[in-house]
């Protein structure tokens, strides 16, 4: 085989990508109504480790775990994603594409179209757009860690998987 000629990916390995993206997605969009229609109307919160965890509806207007607080044009967010998947395609079909590589770049993928799903399609009873935030961690000294949801946390898993990965397959530099 010749040493810079690409090997293609197996159909298992796509399968694996669209498997966990279809996953991540389809948990974040069942999670993120179930709390619209349970916990945003009551406005309570449901504890599951009292005090470190509990399910609270939040809205975010904005990215980042909250930290831009206020995003009027979602369709910045569109192309970013459209980006981004490009980019996982792109890594994946570089040789030696890793099982874990896939399953990293589907998590990323159904995190950030379960975001943008939210952005172009969720709208509060004023009219704006935002993404729902549910997952609330209080730290036991006060305080907690900014709401966020499913996509988030596998986008956050998949990119911790795909920078292990990258880092683990470096090629060996060239003699």
């Amino acid at each position: 085989m010749l040493k810079n000629q690409q090997v293609p990916a197996s159909p298992r390995r796509w399968a694996l990508l669209a498997l966990s993206g279809a996953g991540a997605l389809a948990l974040d969009l069942w999670t993120k109504q179930w709390v619209w229609d349970h916990l945003r109307p009551s406005g309570r919160a449901l504890v599951v480790i009292d005090p470190l965890l509990e399910l609270a509806f939040a809205y975010n207007r904005g990215s980042a775990f909250g930290l831009v607080r206020r995003l009027d044009y979602p369709y910045v967010l569109l192309a970013v994603t459209v980006l981004m998947i490009g980019w996982i395609v792109l890594t994946a079909r570089a040789p030696h594409g890793t099982r874990l590589r896939f399953v990293a770049g589907g998590l990323i993928a159904g995190g950030a179209l379960g975001n943008l799903h939210d952005r172009l399609f969720r709208v509060d009873a004023l009219g704006h757009r935002g993404v729902v935030d549910f997952i609330k961690v209080n730290y036991p000294w006060g305080g907690s860690w900014p709401s966020f949801n499913l996509a988030d946390a596998a986008l956050v898993i998949g990119v911790v998987l795909l920078v292990w990965d990258l880092r683990a397959r470096k090629p060996a530099a060239d003699a």
